[in-house]
């Protein structure tokens, strides 16, 4: 290159670390305990302060790690991702904790979203985002939406009543269209918004997440998880958004709907309106959605509206759900379609408030409703498969922690749905169909390993916390000498397994696991013993 001008040189030695970056996939570090602004967030013991300082440096293919610590904001999002933030369709840029870590994020005051997603390509894995709930009054809220219906305008008081947890694309001109952004293992509940929202947007996938206690307070008919105006980025038919294997419970609206001015919706899942573009925003590509939706292995419980439903929205599949107790506040039934057209509700377990409603009457013949089971409920639909009978669940509880909803070794969904429409796992991840026939719920009944035929006594030890969060410690009653202890999946899958030596307390680490319900052996001498553990 000697002969070369010393601007060219420049330029290709530029291009050259461009190009060699763009090939090594980065991490990048933030921590709100020991980041700093000046660090440059290339290792772990020199991370940046916020989320969003790093979000200009990422490339596609690259991962952030979120340490420990609060991540709060009382005005705009704690992240923000635009177009040019996007990844690609072989590198997705990556949000997630760092190995080990419960990082949380928090929201409260002048926010609409504690984190808002316009770019493509993006995974968010793992995180925990909590709203303010705690902090506001059913009055109060009230009071901000008659100030609205009145003319008001003061909308940085009205944000706080109406925080959204994470919102995918978004109402209006906000929208940006982004495409292919997932969402799993997060935990997003006590927004006064809604939970986890995508609008005009597309390949949005919501999976395994806990989603809870959100839209209690906004003015805008939120639900727990919801698809709002899928626009149509191109003409596959086939599932370009996937809602599966999430745990909604106990969302709900107490303020009514600015536009309707009464209560609506609040609902555990809700696939709404792909019929039609969003109202004031793009039309581009939106009208009559040719894509499929899949909502699957959801459980769905307590919530004010319904537990899943579709509103006026085409092509949708809701198969294998347990849904239990919605529609406590407006009314709605536990799972239903509402005027769409090519929606199948297959293979669904549907155990209804005492008085409320399983299912309503469909408006078109392509709505069908079959190997479901409804039961405590009125049932407006009953598809020839359908079956009106108690579900036997191990343990009835609005109560997450207490409440079991696997199935008894009797119960009437086993090997009873139809092999015509269903994925391969359950929503613990377990292989379905076990039998000849797929069960119905979200729960595949395996005997080999069913909870509810083990005998758990547990009557020699101490297990503390349990449920348990991160760590639980075992004490022997007796003074005897713990062995081993072996921690058990549902499924039968041996998770972990930790020999003692000469010690009579031990702590497990569980913060690496799934929330869900687990079986703890405990080996001591010749003994040993099986206890439930639950994981939140």
């Amino acid at each position: 290159m000697k002969n070369l001008p010393t601007k060219l040189v420049i330029v290709l030695v530029l291009l050259i670390y461009v190009s060699v970056n763009q090939l090594t996939a980065t991490n990048y570090y933030v921590s709100a305990l020991l980041g700093k602004s000046s660090f440059n967030g290339l290792t772990a013991t020199t991370p940046k302060l916020t989320i969003q300082s790093v979000v200009g440096f990422t490339h596609p293919g690259d991962t952030v790690l979120v340490m420990n610590g609060v991540y709060n904001t009382t005005s705009g999002p704690v992240l923000t991702l635009i177009p040019a933030n996007s990844g690609t369709p072989d590198k997705f840029i990556t949000y997630k904790p760092y190995s080990g870590h419960k990082p949380k994020i928090t929201a409260s005051g002048n926010v609409w979203n504690a984190i808002q997603i316009n770019a493509s390509y993006i995974i968010l894995d793992g995180l925990e985002l909590e709203g303010n709930n705690a902090n506001i009054t059913y009055d109060a809220a009230y009071a901000s939406y008659q100030d609205n219906i009145k003319g008001g305008t003061d909308w940085a008081r009205y944000a706080n009543f109406n925080t959204n947890g994470i919102s995918i694309g978004g109402p209006a001109t906000e929208s940006k269209l982004p495409l292919h952004v997932i969402i799993r293992n997060c935990k997003v509940h006590d927004f006064p918004g809604g939970g986890i929202s995508s609008i005009q947007a597309d390949y949005t996938t919501i999976e395994n997440n806990l989603v809870y206690n959100n839209a209690w307070y906004m003015m805008y008919a939120g639900s727990g998880i919801s698809i709002l105006n899928p626009y149509d980025s191109d003409n596959v038919t086939t599932y370009r958004n996937i809602v599966r294997n999430n745990i909604c419970h106990t969302n709900k609206t107490t303020v009514p709907w600015v536009s309707g001015q009464k209560l609506s919706d609040g609902n555990g899942i809700i696939i709404d309106v792909n019929e039609t573009a969003y109202a004031g925003g793009s039309t581009a590509g939106q009208l009559f959605y040719k894509g499929r939706t899949l909502v699957e292995n959801n459980v769905s419980i307590n919530n004010g509206g319904s537990g899943i439903h579709s509103y006026l929205a085409d092509h949708v599949d809701i198969v294998n759900n347990t849904a239990y107790n919605n529609g406590t506040v407006v009314g709605y039934p536990d799972i239903f379609t509402n005027n769409c057209n090519d929606v199948n509700i297959m293979n669904n377990i549907i155990y209804s408030r005492t008085g409320g409603k399983c299912n309503s009457a469909p408006m078109h013949a392509t709505e069908v409703y079959d190997y479901n089971i409804y039961f405590n409920g009125t049932v407006a639909k009953k598809g020839i498969h359908d079956l009106v009978v108690d579900p036997q669940f191990v343990k009835l509880n609005l109560n997450l922690t207490d409440g079991d909803f696997h199935l008894k070794s009797t119960s009437p969904a086993i090997n009873s749905g139809t092999n015509s429409i269903y994925l391969k796992n359950d929503i613990e991840g377990r292989i379905r169909p076990i039998g000849s026939v797929v069960d119905r719920g979200a729960y595949e009944f395996d005997p080999a390993t069913s909870i509810s035929d083990l005998e758990l006594p547990g009557n020699s030890f101490y297990v503390y916390p349990n449920p348990a969060t991160n760590w639980i410690s075992i004490v022997s009653k007796t003074g005897s000498d713990i062995n081993k202890l072996e921690l058990f999946s549902c499924s039968g899958k041996l998770v972990l397994s930790n020999e003692i030596t000469k010690q009579k307390e031990n702590e497990l680490d569980l913060s690496k696991f799934k929330s869900g319900i687990y079986i703890l052996k405990i080996s001591c001498n010749e003994k040993c013993e099986l206890m439930k553990l639950i994981k939140l």
